[in-house]
């Protein structure tokens, strides 16, 4: 109880909205959620010692009162403010995952074959396949061709959305 506490004494709500009637529980989700967009579940349990219950609890209270949004797929449930766009989840969703932040910033740099995305990345090959193919179905990668060359890189209709949304100084 003393994570949480401690979560609680550090966490102020930053949106304007009036939340005066909000439990201090819900005030830590709002606040844990904004400050972290795309947070997992279990990062959630992580960071405040709660039980299952208690957190399901507050989260279906919360995203039913629109105070926030979630994404649930097989295994995996993310928390996102109100105010997202679709395409600001899954910027957020990829980009706290290890090997498709750093596909990201790799191709923020510069467009990559796959070969050199591969060695930028350090990863295995089919692990970084894997991965820009997700990019690529969530429209954040896009492919091109160069001498018969396919060539991965940013798409360019989201460019300044994702800079801005991962607040990326370029």
């Amino acid at each position: 109880m003393s994570v949480l506490k401690s979560v609680m004494q550090k966490t102020q709500i930053e949106n304007p909205s009036d939340f005066s009637t909000l439990s201090s529980r819900e005030s830590l989700f709002i606040n844990l959620i904004n400050k972290n967009p795309g947070i997992r579940y279990l990062e959630l349990k992580s960071l405040t010692g709660l039980q299952n219950g208690v957190i399901s609890h507050y989260l279906r209270q919360l995203e039913s009162n629109g105070l926030i949004k979630s994404v649930r797929t097989p295994g995996v449930s993310c928390f996102y403010p109100p105010s997202s766009s679709e395409l600001s989840q899954k910027i957020f969703r990829r980009s706290r995952q290890i090997t498709p932040q750093r596909i990201i910033l790799a191709l923020i740099q510069k467009n990559h074959s796959f070969r050199s995305l591969v060695k930028e990345v350090k990863k295995s090959p089919s692990n970084v396949s894997t991965y820009t193919t997700k990019l690529i179905h969530d429209d954040i990668v896009v492919i091109s061709y160069v001498n018969s060359e396919k060539i991965f890189e940013i798409n360019p209709k989201i460019y300044d959305q994702l800079i801005y949304t991962l607040k990326i100084n370029v």
